[in-house]
């Protein structure tokens, strides 16, 4: 995946399926696609979001408690993206409680179904032996998140499994809070590009007014946009905030 033009920032836009309703987050997908999202990222909503900040857990809640969104809920919303938007590019986010409830052949089942090539699981190592069963038994490739301490050794033994995609977090923190690039970032990515160019490095967290996306762009890949787009949802400009966050002038 590359830049989608010289004037663009290529943004990775998160939702929560099922906040506040299922079919109006249908409808917030199909307004990032049309605002130019180069990938969505379709959260799976779950009670207890450990990896998320207080905008996505409250949305997660909202989809769970209240709207009782199921899994094969989100699977049937999924349905509707793929047959409205078939060559968009779709990651679906969730937590491994959620896939492991509903059972892991049937959910790897539905991804490759849907086209859905990557998964990110952030309670899940992707180098845990469980990860194997995802990898080895279906086309998905899982999604290493990865914060900027991650030790060398470590990084090693990620770039030989052959990912295709590293979630970086922009600093030690919870999604949805004040931004900010660790210094360490540009080592780690420095090496996985000399791994492999090819390789696409999205950093996350924390990411709200344009000029973070772009000091993003400038660095990686792709710029990962959750909590920020959610509160554009919520005050009614979230057309008139992804052109001003994609187009860089």
């Amino acid at each position: 995946m590359e830049r989608l033009d010289k004037n663009t920032i290529t943004v990775m836009g998160h939702l929560v399926l099922g906040y506040p309703t299922l079919a109006e987050s249908i409808r917030t997908a199909e307004k990032y696609v049309e605002g130019g999202v180069a990938i969505l990222e379709l959260q799976i909503p779950f009670s207890h979001p450990t990896a998320d900040g207080p905008v996505i857990t409250a949305a997660c809640q909202e989809a769970v408690e209240r709207q009782h969104v199921s899994l094969s809920d989100c699977l049937g919303a999924l349905q509707t993206i793929r047959n409205k938007y078939p060559q968009q590019e779709i990651m679906v986010m969730s937590y491994v409680n959620r896939v492991y409830a509903y059972g892991l052949k049937k959910f790897t089942e539905a991804m490759e179904n849907l086209q859905i090539h990557h998964l990110i699981i952030p309670d899940l190592p992707v180098d845990d032996p469980h990860s194997s069963l995802i990898i080895h038994h279906s086309s998905l490739k899982l999604v290493p998140v990865l914060a900027a301490n991650v030790s060398d050794t470590r990084l090693e033994k990620l770039l030989a499994m052959g990912f295709d995609f590293f979630y970086l977090m922009s600093d030690f923190k919870i999604t949805g809070s004040t931004f900010s690039l660790h210094p360490r970032l540009q080592r780690v990515i420095e090496r996985i590009k000399q791994h492999s160019p090819d390789i696409i490095i999205g950093i996350g967290f924390g990411i709200s007014p344009p000029e973070q996306a772009r000091s993003v762009a400038d660095a990686a890949d792709v710029a990962i946009i959750g909590s920020a787009l959610i509160q554009a949802q919520q005050k009614g400009v979230l057309e008139k905030y992804l052109q001003e966050m994609i187009e860089i002038n």
